[in-house]
């Protein structure tokens, strides 16, 4: 029956723990109301917009088919700091009241707009920049990320009705320099913020809030509606919502609903009144606010014959929650409470999981069981947003398709993340990495269809960006591909010409942050169009239907369009950029209007608090997600937050609290938590612990159903192999596949690892060059043999010029010119070069006297029979020098390390055997046979005190026959179809580099070997 006017303090209700808040509001709400046109002239407030969102579903569930006008539910401003309305433009008290007469009566003007939230983050960091903190000055960038926690405080400080001024009483003497420096910045804000606010005509968010509840509270108090007004689900946690629930308590029809108040709590409840964490503190001071006591709280019309399990559930989350100085009690709990038995425990499952993504595959599977019933419905209950993504991408296994209710950052979502790409390219000047993460993302067609573009993406990758490091920019970009007519043309028309504006600009200085953000955005757009215009340039109307598409696209968009409008003239370095916009997508949440699935949900603690479920999943159960860790406060120490009257640092504990105390004492709960997160072990809940120590002292801990049951299915659906020792790869290819051809730098391999040569010519596997290569040992060693090399050429015979060491470095600067760009080339390895060429003159001014000709990098060939046909041996030698008599040097240049004369001598190293028998037989080119008088290695460091050595390696007993046999040998053995290419089959003579290693599980099965 409705509320009377004679009634009105028996107008506060509850709903209890365990019963489904919003759907038992619902029904209340009908039974409460006259008629339908009654209801429809209602008004719920509600703490959130998430909690409205919530009781719109709960109506259009509890009727079906069946249309009806809804009441007017809009949030009182009760709301987490984390909340959207936070950040909305609109709030909906100001439609409340527009909307309500009886609200607007007597009031003469309402307060300016919210500002932007934007623009308060600029107007503040704009403020900071010039405030040095902890030495020196931020960046913009810094500035930013500090104007947002400062914006937040004045949120608190508007929340909680407390004066910025009060700062100015603080005494800035007793506390440390740091927070004098930090006092001295916040009474320069105090002066200056007001003025700025005033300048715009508007006010912050929080602050407006505010005052448009005190005016509503003025305004019923004044003139009280007739009408049925509801507030339900707030536990009166600020001051002006306690006064509006006190005023709507008071109205004609006014009703108030506490959400799980405990009214059986009451003998205790001075001691819940102190302990800030207990799930009942927000509740007590309310009531006590109210002057009020718990036992004159009713049940909300339906919820008086409550479940039986949840109320046997309540009994013992009493005990668990109960205040610290009553936890004495616990060891005769027994005898105190014998009526807490086992059906206290009944649907209650508590599982501990080995790790996180063990917890997310148990979680996903009982959700998944919950499907089996029809109509059953399954929330998972989670803080832990990592947790939340790796349940949704398990159900996935299963093709059920669930969202996050708390949303996804912005800045994870395809939108979001490509905006980021684009602007982290931009700022790294398009080098390989962030240029081909760009162009790699789904969204990116530079006017192409989304296929053809990939395919060309991967073709530039390995053409132009793997193996070094092209010059800076598009235009190095270009330069990379001059060669290649099809790869220019499709640098310059589909990635130059939808980024070339944004690329001008980025390298004008300082531009305007708006002006930025547009551009960025003109560019998005145009690299995302999958078709042409007909002058040649991408259809960016076609990029924005791609780009803007989805609500990810709706709030990349948004937050594009207010950096445009709201940054102003703010001028920033580009290079700020991509940081500015990966904070506004990090604190952009996107969430879809409606769930994915019509049974299944993933919520937050926030989402919950409306919602519930018929089974229920409170997973992450450990601490620092029940209760989350304190939020960091750089503005205000502990003494400084309670002077101007904020809550301490940890005020959220019992909010947190709360949210476990409503979801546990659901009928069929299970509650998870990882064992170990990261290789770290992890701390279960204080709450936890708590229920455990209650549970062992009434001697219910062996009752406790510990979820065995969904583990054993865990464990059937994801098996775990047997170990089984790995071996020595051995394969045995026919002989008809096994190579018929090596060169002389793969001979060792085959002798110390035949598998190298396996996988390399048998599987035809080729290790891709590394992306963005950067200057290493291998490409110093190419750029000073091949300048050597390009010298030898071009004087072969015959004395030097007066100016050979000028020649030379001539030469070395054309070749080292394709990586000058490098600061390490340019400043460490052309120095040592140009030492080393300095003693490359003087010895080769001397060697000039004996010789007839040097040849460089000439190519050499052997073919030998063997049991299954010719087999050919290749060589390219660095260097081969000819005397006047005949005689041959054998010389290979090494800017590295050299292996020793004794495995030369034991045919372990044979470069230099293989290119001296090939030379001794006349098998080079233009190089006649004769006999080798030297193989020697010359060691080109370039190092101070060891520029260069040369090094005879030559056996004394060497002979041609002695290596041809050796090859032979080798032949031979290959050509045996028993014969296995093995990896590394004697490690003592192993090689100290294969990028085969990792193929051939190397360091398992040596490990194995090394274990027997």
């Amino acid at each position: 029956m409705p509320e009377t006017a004679s009634q009105p303090t028996r107008s506060i209700y509850t709903i209890p723990a365990g019963v489904p808040f919003a759907a038992a509001l619902v029904d209340g709400l009908k039974s409460l109301a006259t008629d339908p046109g009654d209801l429809a002239r209602a008004i719920v407030l509600l703490p959130s917009r998430r909690a409205a969102r919530a009781l719109r579903l709960a109506f259009l569930e509890a009727n079906g088919e069946t249309a009806m006008l809804l009441p007017r539910m809009v949030p009182i401003g009760d709301v987490e700091a984390d909340d959207p309305v936070l950040q909305d433009h609109e709030p909906g008290m100001t439609a409340a009241l527009s909307n309500d007469p009886a609200a607007l009566s007597g009031i003469d003007s309402m307060p300016p707009p919210a500002i932007n939230p934007l623009r308060r983050q600029m107007h503040l960091a704009r403020l900071l920049e010039g405030f040095a903190l902890g030495g020196q000055k931020p960046s913009f960038g810094q500035a930013m990320m500090l104007a947002r926690s400062l914006g937040d405080l004045l949120d608190q400080l508007a929340t909680v009705g407390a004066d910025v001024g009060d700062l100015r009483d603080l005494l800035p003497s007793r506390f440390s320099q740091h927070w004098q420096d930090i006092l001295k910045l916040l009474n320069i804000l105090i002066d200056r913020w007001p003025d700025i606010l005033a300048a715009e005509g508007v006010m912050d968010l929080a602050a407006r809030r505010e005052w448009l509840a005190r005016l509503r509270l003025q305004a019923w108090q004044a003139h009280p509606p007739q009408g049925l007004v509801v507030i339900a689900g707030s536990t009166g946690t600020f001051a002006s919502t306690r006064d509006l629930i006190g005023c709507v308590s008071q109205l004609p029809r006014g009703h108030v609903v506490l959400p799980g108040l405990d009214v059986d709590a009451d003998h205790h409840w001075s001691a819940i009144i102190e302990d800030a964490g207990h799930p009942q503190h927000q509740l007590a001071r309310l009531l006590a606010h109210l002057d009020l006591s718990a036992d004159t709280v009713r049940p909300w019309p339906g919820c008086e014959d409550a479940n039986p399990v949840a109320t046997a559930r309540r009994e013992l989350m009493r005990e668990v929650f109960a205040p610290a100085q009553m936890t004495s009690r616990w060891r005769q709990l027994a005898a105190e409470r014998p009526e807490l038995g086992a059906d206290c425990l009944q649907g209650l499952e508590i599982i501990n999981c080995p790790d996180m993504q063990s917890e997310a595959n148990l979680v996903a599977l009982s959700l998944r069981e919950t499907l089996e019933t029809p109509g059953k419905t399954a929330a998972l209950i989670t803080p832990d947003r990592t947790l939340a993504e790796a349940v949704v991408t398990a159900l996935r296994r299963w093709d059920i398709h669930v969202d996050d209710s708390a949303g996804t950052p912005l800045s994870r979502c395809p939108a979001g993340w490509f905006l980021q790409l684009l602007s982290n390219a931009l700022a790294a000047n398009f080098a390989p990495v962030p240029l081909l993460a760009l162009l790699k993302h789904p969204l990116a067609a530079g006017g192409l269809a989304p296929a053809d573009f990939r395919t060309k993406i991967r073709r530039l990758e390995r053409v132009a960006l793997r193996g070094h490091r092209p010059p800076a920019g598009l235009s190095g970009l270009h330069q990379a591909v001059k060669d290649d007519p099809d790869l220019a043309h499709f640098v310059t028309a589909h990635i130059a010409a939808p980024l070339g504006d944004v690329t001008r600009l980025w390298g004008a200085g300082a531009p305007p942050l708006a002006t930025l953000a547009s551009a960025v955005a003109i560019a998005a757009e145009r690299l995302a169009a999958q078709s042409m215009n007909a002058d040649g340039t991408q259809d960016s109307d076609d990029g924005a239907r791609h780009l803007w598409d989805d609500f990810d696209g709706e709030a990349a968009a948004a937050v594009m369009r207010d950096l445009g409008t709201q940054a102003g003239d703010v001028g920033v370095d580009p290079a700020e950029f991509p940081q500015i916009l990966a904070q506004l997508f990090a604190q952009t949440p996107v969430r879809r209007q409606w769930p994915l699935h019509p049974r299944l949900a993933v919520l937050g603690s926030v989402e919950a608090r409306m919602q519930t479920a018929d089974r229920l999943i409170i997973a992450g159960f450990n601490e620092g997600n029940w209760p989350p860790r304190p939020a960091a406060d750089p503005w205000m120490n502990g003494e400084m937050r309670q002077a101007v009257g904020l809550p301490p640092w940890n005020w959220r504990t019992g909010l947190s609290a709360h949210d476990v105390y409503m979801a546990i004492c659901a009928p069929e709960v299970i509650v998870t938590r990882a064992l170990r997160q990261e290789d770290a072990a992890t701390t279960p809940s204080r709450w936890l612990q708590r229920l455990e120590a209650v549970l062992t002292s009434l001697g219910l801990g062996a009752v406790l159903n510990d979820g065995s049951t969904r583990l054993d299915w865990m464990a059937r659906l994801t098996p775990t192999p047997p170990l089984r020792p790995i071996t020595r790869p051995m394969p045995t290819p026919p002989v008809a596949m096994r190579p018929r051809q090596f060169s002389a730098t793969e001979i060792d391999s085959w002798i110390a690892d035949p598998y190298h040569i396996y996988a390399k010519k048998i599987l035809r596997l080729r290790q891709l060059d590394p992306l963005d290569r950067l200057p290493d040992a291998a490409l110093r060693g190419n750029l000073v043999h091949e300048s050597l090399a390009l010298f030898i050429k071009k004087f072969p015979d015959g004395m030097l010029p007066d100016n050979a060491l000028g020649e030379l470095e001539d030469i070395g600067r054309t070749v080292f010119a394709t990586q000058w760009h490098h600061a390490s080339v340019q400043y460490f390895w052309w120095p040592r070069f140009m030492t080393v060429a300095a003693w490359f003159i003087t010895q080769e001014q001397d060697r000039r006297k004996t010789l007839a000709r040097s040849y460089a990098e000439i190519k050499g060939r052997l073919a030998l029979d063997g049991p299954a046909g010719e087999v050919i041996f290749t060589a390219r030698a660095d260097r081969i020098d000819q005397d006047k008599e005949g005689g041959l040097d054998i010389i290979d240049y090494k800017t590295g390390g050299i292996p020793s004369r004794k495995q030369v001598a034991e045919g372990r190293r044979t470069q230099l055997l293989v290119e001296s028998v090939i030379a001794a037989g006349g098998g080079f080119d233009a190089v006649s046979g004769g006999q080798v008088t030297s193989m020697e290695y010359w060691h080109l460091t370039g190092r101070k005190g060891q520029i260069a050595t040369q090094t005879n390696m030559m056996p004394t007993d060497w002979t041609p026959d002695s290596t041809l046999a050796l090859l032979a040998r080798l032949v031979a053995q290959f050509d045996d179809p028993e014969t296995a290419y093995a990896s590394e089959p004697d490690r003592k003579y192993a090689l100290p580099f294969s990028p085969y290693k990792h193929l051939a599980r190397v360091a398992e099965w040596q490990a194995e070997d090394d274990h027997e």
